[in-house]
């Protein structure tokens, strides 16, 4: 997966946690618009990955959200 489309999760009103690859290199406009409740994203890859990938516009709960860097399952137990 490199990239999400546009408002794939726009709305998702109970989406509190996400996990995304690090081969994301481009999050379209408006994925996580409304997800309010967005608070941890679990990032499999590590903070300067994360700088590079494109966010578009309306993608504030994302950007507000906590970043976890280097997550794999095994983190996750």
């Amino acid at each position: 997966v490199t990239s999400i489309g546009d408002h794939a999760f726009c709305n998702c009103l109970s989406l509190t946690s996400v996990t995304l690859p690090k081969s994301i290199t481009i999050i379209n406009e408006g994925v996580f618009g409304s997800c309010y409740a967005l608070t941890d994203v679990y990032f499999t890859g590590t903070e300067e990955e994360w700088a590079a990938i494109t966010v578009e516009d309306d993608n504030d709960p994302l950007l507000d959200a906590t970043i976890h860097y280097n997550y794999t399952e095994e983190s996750a137990i």
